[in-house]
């Protein structure tokens, strides 16, 4: 009976889950609605700790986190670097959320290449960010003028470009996931031409860190077990989304950010949704920041961010 008691108490013990770790009060977050949302479906899931609103355009956050009214945001790389020294220091980058996410993508069967888009137009959303930026590297590494050999029309968003594409047959666009999955999968006459990661990780030898996550400089001195809890707690929701893929779908569906499940499930895999920490990969973002800067300075804000930007991590 003792013996039996003793193994009854351990399986008990062993049973007990952890107690939840609880915020002093819950986080403010300003994402994205792509990718940056896609993979904090699991914080959108628990409205007590992680107050999450998902915004149309990186402009929109930036009013929050110029105001104060969030506490972490996800933002383009590029705009984090402008922010830090807009701000004169007083946001840190705490982690890269999103590898490339760009594809060329053609209602027609002509592009095979890069420099297959020489003398073509071309339909894009992002001008003055992160996907010009990739795409006048990519040209030029394929030895073609930016400026000169090809004609890019920006319109305004990316819902803008992904209906072009669709209505008019010889279409070529610049397109980042998931709208590049919903296109292909709405009109089956529309393809993936150039995968514009894959090329960047050939030609420039690293990862592409498209997105990260920004956090107040306060927030990370005055709460620093809250931002423990956050970082632990986001990149649980990122391991979720990308092992559980069927499951994240439906919750990407229910919170809006692909309305159809089925879309979301086969979009998910191609968004490259990551957790790095900051000091993991600043290599790549310094490389990426020189490479942006030196075609216009104005891109990360007129010069490099220093130490103070990259999180050390917690103590």
């Amino acid at each position: 009976m003792l013996i039996l008691l003793l193994v009854m108490t351990g399986m008990f013990t062993g049973c007990t889950p952890e107690p939840e770790e609880l915020l002093t009060a819950p986080v403010k977050i300003g994402s994205l609605n792509g990718p940056t949302g896609i993979g904090m479906v699991k914080l959108l899931e628990d409205p007590d700790k992680y107050q999450v609103t998902l915004y149309q355009s990186p402009d929109e956050v930036v009013g929050k986190i110029i105001s104060g009214e969030v506490d972490v945001a996800a933002v383009p790389s590029n705009l984090a670097a402008v922010l830090y020294n807009k701000l004169e220091g007083d946001i840190v980058l705490i982690g890269v959320n999103t590898l490339g996410v760009l594809y060329i993508v053609e209602n027609g069967e002509t592009i095979t290449n890069i420099s297959a888009l020489k003398g073509k137009t071309i339909v894009a959303s992002g001008k003055g960010g992160t996907p010009e930026f990739i795409l006048n590297q990519l040209l030029v590494n394929a030895g073609l003028d930016p400026q000169k050999d090809l004609t890019v029309n920006w319109l305004m968003n990316h819902t803008d470009v992904a209906s072009t594409l669709m209505a008019k047959e010889g279409t070529i666009a610049m397109l980042p996931q998931p709208f590049t999955t919903i296109v292909t999968e709405k009109n089956p006459k529309v393809r993936v031409a150039v995968d514009m990661n894959a090329e960047w990780k050939t030609s420039q030898k690293m990862e592409l860190p498209m997105g990260v996550l920004i956090a107040q400089k306060s927030f990370v001195e005055d709460r620093e077990a809250d931002l423990a809890i956050f970082l632990k707690d986001y990149a649980a929701s990122v391991d979720f989304v990308n092992s559980d893929v069927k499951a994240a779908a439906s919750l990407v569906s229910e919170y809006g950010i692909i309305p159809d499940a089925l879309i979301a499930e086969k979009a998910i895999p191609q968004c490259n949704i990551v957790f790095v920490s900051a000091q993991d990969g600043k290599a790549d973002l310094t490389s990426f920041y020189e490479i942006i800067s030196a075609m216009n300075p104005k891109s990360i804000g007129g010069t490099m961010p220093d130490e103070n930007f990259y999180f050390k991590g917690i103590k």
